[in-house]
């Protein structure tokens, strides 16, 4: 009997008729008791997929792990997950030649999914999971597991990815226009930690409405932060918060705010937020930039001359929230209305734009399914709550002093981690009614004069000039491309004028805005364009010449339309130095004329 942590197996090695070491586990054979290696290799040839990360269940005497490995090109990749130990033992001490491949032993989850999401990433839908004969019967659940983990990460992914496409050009745009308004904002940092009070996350789940009448009870006493679309429920019930997070660069997002009147909330935007909203309430805000990409954070304090925040969220306004209320307080935090699930069969609180009741119609739709509830028990949920139910829990790792946090929801998802308590006994324990919560004074921040607007202006010109370049680099690659003559080949003077364009736009693409465009357009180009199974000389030609004809087309596409959000937030500049020059004057001829 071999212990491999809990679980027991009982393994026997036997011999093969073929003369090769095999075993049994718990009575079920792991390889063929006649020949493993030429079963290893017919099983290698049938599950082996071009272009995937492969993922084998159960690597037994390591015939097929071997056989697998021997497949894999650069393109590829495979993970062997063994959970019995002993045997995962064996391979590692006797294969050191398994090509591109990790060995992840015993059963441990957690360690799959640190190993497995980066390279889950890269290759996107491009997964297979493959398992080895009869392990799904030796070790089911943790089978089953390593499916829904793979399968959760995919369609996770693909949600991030959608919205990404969806919001690519409206992220560009808000990303440059708000750089107007960004430029004389108070960077989120100067708030860190200025309060020592509790706070309360308000989000838009439907369990928020049974928590109003004690939120307005303790308003004064709290600071508050509402998520995003949470606001309109919020002023329905007379209730104003401090500050009132937003991410969402989507015109509806908009729509959340075109027609409320604010008397002392605060903004705090991403740089990626709908540029209008800031627009909107033309008052002094908080700025901050999602922590997803360095490059990005650079960027933006190259153009600005300033420190911007780069914050770690996910895909809920929410998550930004919350990372946002532990950094400015270092009092406990309640999360209140984070559902994260349909209770009552209900979208949204009352009062949200959103809000709306489902019907089976729309679980089918959506393709609903339940998981753990807050109270145990199942409750309804969708992949885009599962994935921000995901960054809740990744986040609270990332707290140094996670005790202060709290789901004080009451309803909803079970978020693991987190500390379950009744938002009566958080504001019992944590909430003195004797003591008002003070405002940030936000004008204490120096404002930019017209002679930093002047510098200002002439960063944004440069950026003008390089998306000119980019623009004329890829207009003459794409005439290049249409002068090749040849079905099979590319003229080799035409190879080295297309190098010479390459190694004109490798600065560029280095840092700025056509950096950032750049990345995902060469990325998207290559995996549409991989390579097939036996490709003759002709189908690869006609493949290498579609995808330089689709990146170089669409790369001159992004820099015209990301040159044309850069003009207009040229033209506000030059109109925001006018007005100020226009105010110097006639301060001094006001001060002239009272002489």
């Amino acid at each position: 009997m071999m212990d491999n942590e809990l679980k027991e197996y009982e393994i026997v090695e036997e011999t093969a008729k073929s003369g090769h070491r095999i075993y049994k586990v718990n009575n079920y054979y792991l390889h063929s008791k006649y020949d493993p290696i030429r079963e290893a290799a017919k099983f290698a040839e049938r599950h082996y997929k071009k272009n995937h990360l492969h993922i084998l269940f159960g690597v037994g005497s390591g015939y097929i792990a071997k056989a697998l490995s021997e497949k894999m090109t650069e393109e590829e990749f495979l993970i062997i997950v063994e959970p019995i130990e002993f045997l995962a033992d064996k391979l590692l001490k006797e294969e050191s030649q398994l090509e591109r491949c990790i060995i992840i032993k015993g059963e441990d989850q957690e360690l799959f999914e640190k190993i497995y999401e980066p390279f889950g990433n890269t290759f996107g839908k491009r997964v297979s999971v493959v398992c080895s004969p009869n392990y799904d019967k030796v070790c089911s659940s943790y089978y089953h597991s390593i499916l829904r983990i793979v399968k959760d990460h995919i369609y996770m992914q693909q949600v991030n990815i959608n919205t990404i496409k969806y919001f690519s050009k409206e992220w560009q745009k808000n990303f440059t226009l708000n750089l107007f308004y960004a430029y004389d904002d108070v960077p989120l940092k100067c708030l860190e930690h200025i309060y020592n009070v509790p706070v309360v996350v308000a989000s838009g789940g439907p369990s928020l409405t049974k928590q109003i009448p004690l939120l307005k009870k303790v308003r004064n006493h709290i600071l508050l932060i509402s998520s995003g679309s949470t606001i309109n429920t919020l002023l329905k019930h007379d209730i104003e918060p401090d500050f009132i997070v937003t991410i969402d660069g989507g015109i509806n997002n908009y729509r959340h705010f075109e027609t409320i009147e604010l008397k002392q909330a605060r903004i705090i935007y991403s740089l990626s937020n709908h540029e209008k909203i800031r627009e909107r309430f033309n008052r002094r805000s908080l700025v901050f930039i999602s922590n997803i990409d360095d490059d990005l954070k650079i960027y933006a304090q190259k153009l600005l001359n300033k420190e911007i925040d780069g914050i770690l969220g996910g895909a809920s306004v929410a998550n930004f929230a919350l990372n946002i209320a532990y950094m400015i307080s270092t009092g406990p935090v309640a999360l209140i209305g984070q559902d994260l699930a349909y209770t009552d069969n209900k979208t949204h609180a009352e009062h949200n734009k959103n809000f709306r009741k489902i019907d089976e119609t729309y679980i089918k739709q959506r393709g609903l399914f339940y998981t753990e509830g807050y109270y145990g028990g199942q409750v309804l949920t969708d992949y885009t709550f599962f994935t921000m139910k995901h960054n809740f829990e990744r986040l609270l790792q990332t707290f140094s002093q996670p005790e202060r946090i709290y789901n004080c929801t009451e309803g909803g998802v079970k978020i693991e981690g987190y500390q379950q308590i009744p938002f009566q006994e958080f504001c019992d324990r944590y909430v003195d009614t004797n003591k008002n919560v003070p405002m940030f004074d936000i004008d204490s921040y120096p404002h930019k004069d017209v002679q930093e607007w002047k510098e200002f202006l002439m960063r944004i010109e440069n950026e003008i000039k390089l998306h000119d370049k980019v623009q004329r680099l890829a207009e003459e690659a794409v005439l290049l491309l249409k002068r090749n003559t040849s079905d099979t080949t590319f003229d080799t003077k035409l190879l080295k004028k297309l190098d010479k364009i390459d190694e004109q736009l490798k600065p560029i693409f280095a840092e700025g805005m056509m950096s950032l465009i750049a990345q995902p357009i060469v990325l998207d180009t290559f995996n549409n364009y991989l390579e097939k199974e036996n490709e003759t000389e002709q189908e690869m030609y006609q493949r290498v010449y579609a995808r330089s004809m689709d990146l170089y087309s669409r790369l001159q596409e992004a820099a015209i339309d990301s040159k044309s959000y850069f003009m207009q937030l040229k033209e506000k500049i030059k109109n925001k130095i006018i007005s100020m020059d226009k105010r110097e004057k006639d301060d001094e001829s006001h001060l002239r004329n009272t002489r």
